[in-house]
């Protein structure tokens, strides 16, 4: 059996033990780790959510830039572009001996973009918005945007606008 030694120093004129720690001190040890273990769960907690939010928004990206990609690949295949007066909506049509076609059309429908059979390509669109000058270079900008959460906590709505140029270059069709 090992006996605890104690040592008895001379200190300002009285005896003074050195056996361990006193309650005082525990509780401070003790109200010091709790408050470390509810910082780093506050942390933990603050980037779960800046995850959630930053995830949201590269969906939002992802689906517009894939919907702007596909827009832009059927205005290349096209000879010409009418849009609409609105401009939320257009046709590319392609001119093959002496008969014009139409390849493609794309639309704002509420807050989805639709395509020539009815496809929804992507919704959570806020605005499209296409212009051209000359029927052959058109530019594209589209608003993306979610309510994650609630409509009362807007700073967890996430909105992403994407703009592009295509350009009709009668390209063969694949």
């Amino acid at each position: 059996m090992t006996k605890l030694r104690v040592h008895k120093e001379k200190a300002g004129g009285g005896l003074r033990s050195n056996a361990g720690i006193t309650m005082l001190e525990l509780m401070i040890a003790g109200l010091i780790g709790a408050i470390i273990l509810l910082a780093a769960f506050s942390m933990y907690l603050t980037s779960m959510e800046t995850w959630e939010l930053s995830g949201a928004r590269l969906a939002l990206q992802r689906n517009g830039d894939r919907v702007v990609k596909q827009i832009a690949f059927d205005i290349r295949h096209g000879d010409t572009v009418t849009v609409s007066p609105d401009s939320t909506s257009i046709a590319v049509t392609r001119t093959e001996s002496g008969v014009t076609t139409t390849l493609a059309t794309f639309a704002l429908t509420g807050d989805q973009v639709i395509n020539q059979h009815g496809t929804v390509l992507t919704s959570d669109v806020t605005d499209l918005t296409f212009s051209t000058s000359n029927g052959i270079k058109v530019w594209i900008s589209m608003t993306l945007a979610d309510d994650m959460g609630t409509t009362a906590v807007p700073y967890d709505d996430q909105r992403v606008q994407i703009n592009s140029v295509a350009v009709c270059r009668n390209e063969p069709i694949p």
